[in-house]
């Protein structure tokens, strides 16, 4: 949208609500009602699901904030269930494979659990419209289940956006593996996902704040930011979006998105403070410039001016960059404060994009590195050294000569000889052999 067309509707809202205000002075007289067909907008059916320990966690806190939605808990862990809010809506699933325990951080059961379920997920996100899919990556069951839902939800036609939470850097290299590999797992089965990592806490929360309540920090954001998003799809607006907008802006696949909500009290002077907040929240690892889609709800009091207007949009589409589609809302729900919800598609996130492309040459060299190492463990082949062929001897041919009586009289001789030799070699010792007088000794005793 150009920076005339936005300032041309802006123009025509105003005079707009001009004409209205003098509406009363008419004579009723002269105003005719004109009766038409009733026309019923059609509910949308919002399902809001956490997956694993965390995401159930999470769902639980946000239930409370935010309403026109269902918000379901999913999870193997019967004592995780049993904590979770009771408004939420308990799914429990993979009872066969854990006994109704957690995955122990092994997202390979977590997807086994997920698939023995399939039928009971489908019952579950049947006839949604718009499905949300919130889980804390880097556990088993929230890294291994995820992608199974996500998968029916596009099975099914949904509109689905997945909000996950990275491991803190102090969990470990293996966790964040884990919850890089479910990420990419994820991306081709949603329209958009929003990343929130967790090390962010600490840039936004001081250091002496307990845990508890540094994690309730992104709960409430989230929540926020849901309310908002839920308002830029059902609030009626005197410039409106609804949610066949959102459709619209949400098709594709595996988008990066970037949803923020900010409220300030009425001030031109603050409006550029106001965008400035909404386009640099210090939770998210990326930004939204230079994104290919872009909607905006501006909800204000009746007293924001139209150079109120114009300044908010003109600051958010120099921000963004002149490529982006930009669709924007204005309702008046507040009074006395201005609130911005942007929603922005196609985020990119250098840094992550980069460590995965590492990993991925990583995995395709192991195969390589391996074959190498078997090979290097076989015996060197030495190639055959030469060897000469022994020459075979003549053999010895004996020619039988016939002998006279001497001649064999003297080789009879010789033959005793060699006999008498060898007895002579295996003669008993004297001292081993029995002399006449033993043989006397012993016949005159018996």
């Amino acid at each position: 949208m150009r920076k005339g067309q936005l300032k041309g509707q802006l123009k025509r809202h105003f005079l707009k609500e001009e004409i209205l205000k003098l509406a009363p002075s008419i004579r009723p007289s002269s105003r005719k009602k004109v009766k038409g067909p009733k026309f019923l907008l059609p509910k949308i059916k919002v399902k809001i699901i956490g997956i694993g320990g965390g995401g159930s966690s999470i769902v639980s806190e946000i239930a409370e904030k935010v309403g026109k939605a269902d918000f379901i808990v999913a999870d193997t862990d019967q004592q995780a269930m049993e904590r979770a809010n009771k408004k939420t809506i308990h799914f429990q699933f993979g009872q066969e494979m854990t006994q109704g325990l957690g995955t122990g951080m092994k997202p390979e059961l977590g997807l086994k659990a997920a698939d023995g379920a399939k039928e009971k997920i489908k019952e579950l996100l049947q006839g949604t419209d718009f499905c949300i899919l919130i889980s804390s990556l880097g556990g088993g069951t929230g890294s291994g289940a995820p992608p199974v839902f996500a998968e029916i939800s596009r099975e099914l036609k949904n509109i689905t956006l997945g909000i996950f939470t990275l491991p803190f850097e102090f969990e470990g290299k293996k966790k964040m593996d884990i919850a890089r590999l479910s990420l990419e797992k994820l991306k081709p089965n949603l329209n958009i996902s929003i990343v929130i990592p967790n090390e962010k806490i600490f840039q936004i929360a001081a250091q002496k704040t307990p845990f508890k309540e540094a994690l309730l920090i992104i709960n409430e954001f989230l929540a926020n930011n849901l309310k908002g998003l839920f308002g830029l799809i059902y609030s009626p607006g005197l410039i409106n979006i609804d949610f066949a907008c959102l459709k619209t802006a949400l098709e594709g696949k595996g988008n990066l998105a970037y949803l923020n909500t900010v409220e300030v009290q009425t001030s031109d002077q603050q409006v550029e403070e106001l965008v400035r907040k909404v386009l640099s929240c210090p939770l998210y690892p990326y930004s939204p410039k230079e994104v290919s889609k872009i909607l905006f709800n501006i909800d204000g009091g009746s007293n924001l001016s139209l150079d109120g207007l114009e300044k908010i949009g003109k600051c958010i589409s120099e921000a963004i960059g002149p490529k982006a589609e930009i669709s924007f809302k204005v309702t008046q729900n507040i009074k006395d404060k201005i609130k911005i919800t942007l929603l922005a598609i196609g985020c990119k996130w250098d840094e992550w994009e980069k460590e995965t492309a590492k990993k991925q040459i990583l995995i395709q060299e192991k195969p390589k590195k391996k074959a190498k190492k078997k090979l290097s463990r076989l015996p060197e082949i030495k190639p055959p050294e030469a060897t000469q062929i022994p020459l075979e001897e003549s053999k010895k041919v004996e020619i039988k000569v016939r002998r006279d009586a001497l001649e064999v009289q003297k080789a009879i001789k010789e033959e005793e000889k060699k006999i008498l030799a060898k007895e002579r070699k295996w003669e008993i010792p004297s001292f081993l052999r029995r002399k006449p007088s033993q043989f006397e000794e012993k016949s005159k005793v018996q």
